[in-house]
């Protein structure tokens, strides 16, 4: 009996992708659970510079990123650095989506520096969760 290799990869994509997507949600989740902590907390100090406010939205995308990565991987089990950084674009494009269409702004250098991080970030959440022991 031969089986069917192109069946297989599809099937294989398939999964990786709904592992990603999953990995994806769970990662905009904890964005917006950080976003709305720190937001919070600057409501409640009443006084934060510009730049703070930037730092901060940034840090929140990088472990929204990184928990998206390691979620992906641990589902998927394999192929950590390409699927994890893969996730961290996927949250990169929605997260600048939605700011795109709220805010009517522009590609700047800092929405560039967010996608090198959170790429970077995913792929290494992918890569730290490849490499986990699974418990027995």
């Amino acid at each position: 009996m031969r089986h069917d290799k192109s069946n297989n990869k599809n099937a294989d994509f398939n999964i990786a992708l709904k592992a990603i997507l999953f990995g994806v949600a769970v990662g905009a989740a904890i964005c917006a659970g950080f976003l709305f902590l720190f937001a919070f907390l600057f409501v409640a100090v009443k006084s934060i510079p510009q730049f703070m406010i930037q730092s901060v939205a940034i840090f929140c995308s990088a472990i929204g990123a990184f928990v998206s990565g390691y979620v992906s991987i641990r589902i998927y089990r394999s192929k950590g650095l390409v699927y994890g950084a893969f996730a961290g674009f996927l949250l990169f494009a929605i997260i600048t989506l939605i700011a795109f269409i709220i805010s009517r702004d522009k590609f700047t250098y800092i929405t560039l520096m967010r996608l090198l991080i959170m790429v970077f970030s995913g792929a290494v959440g992918g890569v730290l969760s490849v490499n986990k022991k699974r418990r027995k």
